[in-house]
């Protein structure tokens, strides 16, 4: 399997949003930045939220939010982040 048929989730933790199709969710990034941001239902499957993998290092990883329809979801703090290989699992 090629790494861009790979699909990456990260362990996050997930809030109920605004309204009831959309979820808060809050991770840190590796230098310990608390990031949040709004993601439709469809893009957090078992409390996992679905990522992008731009890069991957040993030990960490550059990170992007799920594509999605909608300009209204995303992170506040910008839209790379760099995270610790332990928050992603990959199926």
């Amino acid at each position: 399997m090629k790494k861009e048929d790979k699909k990456y989730y990260l362990k996050c933790n997930v809030y109920d949003g605004m309204f009831s199709n959309e979820k808060l969710i809050q991770f840190d990034e590796i230098n310990g930045k608390g990031i949040c941001g709004f993601w439709p239902d469809d893009c957090i499957k078992n409390g996992l939220l679905e990522v992008r993998v731009v890069e991957h290092g040993k030990d960490k990883s550059l990170i992007r939010g799920p594509f999605t329809a909608s300009s209204g979801y995303g992170f506040f703090q910008g839209n790379g982040f760099y995270v610790s290989n332990d928050l992603l699992s990959c199926e």
